[in-house]
């Protein structure tokens, strides 16, 4: 099969690429945007003849058509914002599709293609990255173990374990979507609703295994809350999702947001106009890179709280993943890049669901998917925990 990347030089294609010229059956990887220069940097850098450079512009919805018409799948690992667009391209090309997550309102966009996909006969899996993603699978595969849910937690946090550069301001993904999440309101359910309610409100503190210990973490914007309430069923009330970035980098971020350095409406700079977002995610962007990379774990967390046969049960499922020694990368970086790889091949043999928009946790069968997970040294490991069980009264 042949697989395009759009996106495939940025942060998270660094466990795409590897993953996917790992795979058997993969003939092709196309590492695609709009940087010529970064495309065949990064293909030379895999030393395998099957990772090809392609010239794409994800705006370009013509030329975006014709390229993608060469392919078997698309990832788009690109920023979020060009999710419906890329999408609406690979419907018409007639190939599958998957991307990291629509940070809710794309998702809802993206939902309403379905029958536009089934016409074609394709694909089109949302948000499978780590979380949204793995993360949505987890609840699935707990929902299946209870006859009723109460509440659902999503947490996510993560500790660098080696690698950086004091002094060196990191992002662990898009500094964009970092900024959005900081700064746009987050859905949360409540009483079986979705309500809305600040950005960084919530405070949650929240322990995990070392390195990563006691965590203070907030309310984020995230897809999961645009398709799990519905696809979990069972009653559930509650659903919220709390990320807990280090401090240092939490403070900086939301000194940025409340500066206004991260609004979206133009200012004149000097006669010219200019959004606050994109230079300072310019500016970011180009920052010195650390000579050795930051490599970190990374673990996401899902606790559903429900009864099975009259008694109260409280489940707990982790997936945690540690730096990827052959690779280079951290565990935020493996835990998101290969769920595509893995979505991409599975799309193409007809292994996930569709046709059609279907989200994580009904496109996969979860301990199939379990598996593949940590298949071939990835590393990426579920647990389950059965916390709490008591008879109800």
């Amino acid at each position: 099969m042949d697989v395009l990347i759009i996106g495939g030089y940025g942060a998270m294609a660094q466990s795409t690429v590897p993953d996917l010229l790992s795979s058997p059956g993969v003939a092709r990887v196309g590492i695609g945007g709009r940087n010529d220069a970064k495309a065949k940097a990064f293909a030379g850098a895999q030393r395998d003849d099957r990772a090809v450079p392609v010239s794409v512009d994800a705006r370009d919805a013509a030329s975006l058509v014709r390229e993608l018409k060469k392919w078997d799948s698309v990832i788009n690992s690109s920023w979020y914002d060009l999710n419906v667009p890329i999408m609406e391209a690979a419907i018409e090309a007639g190939i599958h599709y998957c991307d990291l997550g629509g940070l809710y309102h794309q998702t809802i966009r993206q939902l309403k293609l379905d029958s536009k996909a089934k016409d074609a006969g394709v694909t089109c899996v949302l948000g499978i990255g780590s979380t949204p993603g793995t993360m949505n699978v987890m609840g699935a595969y707990g929902a299946t173990k209870l006859d009723k849910i109460r509440k659902v937690q999503l947490r996510s946090s993560g500790a660098v374990v080696s690698g950086g550069e004091p002094g060196i301001f990191v992002p662990p993904y898009a500094i964009r979507t970092i900024f959005d999440e900081f700064s746009m309101e987050a859905p949360i359910l409540r009483k079986g609703k979705i309500q809305f309610v600040p950005a960084l409100s919530g405070l949650e503190r929240s322990e995990f295994i070392a390195p990563i210990g006691v965590v203070e973490g907030y309310y984020t914007i995230h897809s999961e809350l645009a398709t799990m309430p519905k696809n979990l069923g069972k009653g559930v009330q509650e659903m919220d999702f709390i990320v807990a970035f280090p401090p240092a980098f939490r403070q900086t971020v939301e000194t940025l947001v409340r500066l206004g350095l991260a609004h979206r409406d133009e200012i004149v700079v000097e006669g010219a106009k200019v959004r606050p977002y994109d230079a300072t995610s310019t500016v970011i962007d180009n920052l010195p890179k650390p000579k050795e990379p930051e490599l970190d774990v990374d673990i996401q967390r899902c606790v559903l709280i429900g009864e099975k046969d009259g008694n109260a049960v409280t489940l707990r499922y982790e997936a945690v993943t540690w730096p990827h020694k052959k690779w280079n990368v951290g565990g935020g970086v493996v835990d998101t890049g290969v769920p595509p790889s893995i979505a991409a091949q599975w799309m193409v043999k007809g292994q996930a669901g569709g046709p059609g928009v279907v989200p994580p946790e009904l496109a996969f069968e979860p301990m199939a998917y379990f598996r593949e997970l940590s298949a071939r040294g990835r590393g990426i490991r579920v647990v389950e925990i059965a916390e709490e069980t008591r008879t109800l009264n």
